[in-house]
């Protein structure tokens, strides 16, 4: 609520504000929480929630697709190693200790190298249903679902409002005194 706040006194206000949040094991309630501070007011600008379960980085693994051989072979391991694969069942992962077996932070450096770039292919990369799929079970479905609702409408509004007044024209400036409107118009065309 706080951080809605903070955006409330901006100028200019953004159009909205998402919040997003690892769940650390706590999914429900952290919803909770962040459902309560949307409906605490009635904000100026759309707000959008994000609950990644049990953290973000399974976010980004649900979106991993293996592009090399060295990326096949990691996750081959990885399948080996946990029993499961975690790009399909990254709910799974455990964040309580970054170096655990099953840390999604590890798990993530693993597949990606600890390369950025990398990381924000698995954002890119894949189609809106592959994301859906993997995701439906770690709280990305439900924030692309909350993006779709929510956000875009918000860029629809404004591009509608931006086409109208590219029709409308810009604003032609005052006639200077002493001249008739009509005749300077003319002399502009």
């Amino acid at each position: 609520m706080l951080a809605l706040r903070c955006f409330v006194a901006r100028d200019p206000q953004p159009r909205a504000v998402l919040l997003v949040r690892d769940s650390d094991g706590k999914e429900a309630e952290r919803r909770q929480g962040l459902e309560q501070a949307r409906r605490d007011s009635a904000w100026p600008f759309e707000v959008i929630l994000g609950v990644a379960h049990p953290m973000r980085e399974c976010w980004v693994l649900a979106g991993f697709i293996p592009g090399t051989k060295q990326e096949t072979a990691s996750l081959g391991d990885l399948r080996k190693e946990l029993g499961f694969d975690p790009t399909a069942r990254s709910q799974e992962l455990d964040a309580s200790n970054k170096k655990a077996k099953k840390s999604p932070k590890r798990v993530l450096e693993r597949l990606t190298g600890g390369e950025d770039e990398r990381e924000a292919r698995c954002w890119t990369d894949p189609p809106l249903g592959h994301l859906r799929q993997r995701g439906k079970d770690n709280g990305l479905a439900a924030f692309l679902s909350e993006l779709e609702d929510r956000l875009v409408p918000v860029f629809s509004e404004a591009a509608f409002q931006e086409n109208a007044s590219a029709e409308v024209g810009p604003s032609q400036p005052p006639a200077p005194e002493g001249e008739d409107a009509s005749t300077t118009a003319h002399s502009r065309s």
